[in-house]
């Protein structure tokens, strides 16, 4: 005969708060080391147009000319005297690199006309020119 009695098994029981704090740890690490591209850095106002003609170039050089008639060579400062070498360095003297001209709606026509006299000494003949669409009325 038994007397000791029988010994109620207890069912299996699991901590899952080691794996819930492992799990929200893993989120806000790659929350925080996930990197967001804008579209552009620069801040641009560009004109609009009623064309809806889009360039959709792989690989193009983005030329950008803010208000205040500074000009960016892919995001990055340009002075006058170094804009043709910046340009060069990116299309890698290919006169086929397609170019997107960004020039901001205040900019002055002076500076625009300046980057298209360079990109025309260069040689390259695919010059776009970005503007906003047009809103409807």
């Amino acid at each position: 005969m038994n007397l000791r009695g029988r010994k109620k098994r207890q069912p299996p029981f699991v901590d899952i708060t080691p794996l819930v704090d492992v799990v929200f740890l893993m989120l806000i690490f790659f929350m925080v080391s996930t990197t967001f591209e804008t579209a552009a850095k620069l801040r641009l106002e560009l004109p609009s147009a009623a064309s809806e003609e889009r360039a959709s170039a792989p690989k193009q050089v983005v030329i950008s000319i803010d208000k205040d008639g500074r000009i960016f060579v892919q995001d990055e400062y340009v002075p006058d005297d170094r804009f043709e070498d910046r340009v060069l360095y990116y299309t890698k003297g290919d006169p086929n690199v397609p170019v997107l001209l960004r020039a901001d709606a205040n900019a002055r026509h002076k500076r625009v006309v300046f980057a298209l006299d360079h990109l025309s000494r260069l040689g390259l003949g695919k010059v776009g020119i970005a503007v906003a669409p047009e809103k409807e009325r």
